[in-house]
């Protein structure tokens, strides 16, 4: 019989295999418009940090959110080991270094989704700003070295 360890370790295995299937399903159906369908995870998401882990969105900046937001994925979720926000002319570069999500991540590129779409961070990132009346353009690039991403966000003009 398997150790608790060890079942630990098959349920990841089962529901990795479950999200990359659902990833790959999504992205064959709607392409790029994949990423509208993640919204709701990112406002979800949201919305949990705000009630459990005293994510403060209004009122704030967005330099004050984009900075909260990453301490949390690095020090109440540890999605990250390391991140940091940078401020551009037209918006922000955000590094997230040591990616829990990057094997996962790896696999679902591997079945032919062009981009990460399923990324829980840039769906917070977007929903977030969005919440304090803040739209962006956002590229996300996978970061092999470091196993982490490189979000750019650029401010639309509307």
């Amino acid at each position: 019989m398997a150790t608790e360890e060890d079942k630990k370790k098959q349920l990841v295995m089962v529901f990795s295999l479950i999200i990359e299937g659902l990833a790959k399903g999504i992205y064959d159906l709607f392409e790029d418009s994949a990423y509208s369908l993640m919204g709701t995870v990112g406002k979800d998401l949201v919305e949990i940090m705000q009630k459990e882990m005293g994510f403060e969105i209004e009122g704030e900046t967005p330099d004050e959110v984009l900075n909260e937001l990453m301490r949390i994925w690095v020090d109440e979720i540890g999605f990250f080991e390391e991140a940091k926000v940078e401020k551009t002319d037209n918006g922000w570069v955000v590094y997230g270094n040591k990616c829990k999500g990057w094997n996962l991540t790896q696999k679902i590129l591997a079945t032919g989704v062009k981009e990460p779409f399923t990324c829980p961070v840039m769906n917070t990132m977007h929903a977030a700003l969005e919440k304090i009346g803040v739209k962006t353009h956002m590229k996300i690039e996978p970061q092999a070295k470091v196993k982490g991403t490189k979000f750019t966000l650029t401010t639309e003009n509307i």
